[in-house]
């Protein structure tokens, strides 16, 4: 008869912040809606009743994986949102976020904008949308500050052109073609300008 010595007590707690980090690349790699629980259970190493009991659901895990990848994007637009004037805050936005979809070593696109395509969840598309919204709200101020034209409908065909560059490069669009695309684009907004 074989005995088997079985760990007897509470299981080894997790790591909540590098659960995190492991839910945001999964996200941002595969979209909210792809990224199941038991690839997200499987990934980080717990079962699932651990995962919501540290998070609650999958759209809190989603939320906190988030607020991880907004704070790892954020740098790159310092240099854009310090811009004292219209061509230079456009050419660096759209430059800034080419360089913010194409990170090496990180998933591709932005995860705010891209994150919850497809997604039915009603609290994942909360999260992302009430970013995209403060983001714009940001956008406006700036380009009204630097006195742009028409704020609102200028930070409306930036957003929109962010969009577009962060499918782009999920869609695999090389960074050297992305900045060439974005700085077309940045030349026809300054022109109207």
């Amino acid at each position: 008869m074989t005995v088997t010595n079985k760990k007897r007590g509470r299981p080894r707690a997790f790591d909540k912040d590098q659960a995190q980090a492991i839910a945001l690349q999964l996200f941002w790699k595969d979209g909210y809606e792809a990224t199941g629980l038991s690839k997200l259970t499987k990934e980080i190493g717990v079962g699932a009743p651990s995962l919501y009991a540290a998070f609650g659901s999958k759209a809190q895990l989603f939320e906190k994986a988030v607020y991880l990848y907004q704070a790892q994007c954020t740098p790159f637009f310092q240099d854009a949102f310090a811009a004292d004037n219209l061509t230079d805050f456009i050419h660096l936005l759209f430059d800034s976020a080419v360089k913010s979809y194409t990170q090496e070593n990180a998933g591709r696109g932005c995860l705010v904008l891209d994150g919850t395509r497809n997604a039915s969840d009603p609290k994942a598309l909360e999260i992302t949308q009430k970013i995209r919204e403060n983001f714009h709200r940001q956008l406006v101020d700036k380009l009204t500050k630097l006195d742009a034209r028409e704020p609102e409908q200028t930070a409306n065909v930036c957003q929109t052109t962010m969009i577009g560059l962060s499918g782009a490069a999920r869609h695999g669009l090389s960074s050297e073609k992305m900045r060439d695309v974005a700085q077309m684009l940045a030349n026809g907004i300054c022109a109207k300008q």
